[in-house]
């Protein structure tokens, strides 16, 4: 069964290719006229999907949106002040501060597991 289905597929395709060719030779301004009018109705299919997409989404994704601009902004200041040339007194501003802030971060989450240290390694196997 799947074999004959497969050569009927390669029979439509060919009679189709076959046919796409024939018109391009004996009527290549019909078959570009076809081709601008199916983009075009492509092309307005699609804009009406975006237009009732973005109104599905509504106010949950224009906050989203409106959130994600901010983020951006911010991490653009932050990388532009930081590519700025700072003079001397700044600088050792921010030493202090960064010392001040590595004091008070918190200890790390990781813990140690136990193992087995009193088992000596064979020495044999490297």
């Amino acid at each position: 069964m799947n074999r004959r289905v497969n050569w009927i597929v390669m029979v439509v395709i060919l009679l189709g290719f076959i046919g796409f060719v024939t018109t391009l030779v004996s009527d290549p301004l019909w078959l570009l006229k076809q081709i601008a009018i199916y983009a075009a109705i492509a092309g307005f299919i699609y804009l009406i999907y975006r237009m009732v997409s973005k109104r599905k989404l509504g106010k949950e994704h224009s906050s989203y949106l409106k959130a994600a601009k901010q983020s951006k902004r911010r991490f653009d200041d932050r990388s532009n002040r930081s590519s700025n040339i700072r003079n001397i007194s700044q600088a050792k501003k921010a030493k202090k501060a960064s010392a001040i802030k590595k004091k008070k971060q918190q200890p790390s989450h990781l813990t140690v597991i136990e193992g087995k240290k009193g088992k000596k390694k064979n020495r044999a196997f490297f």
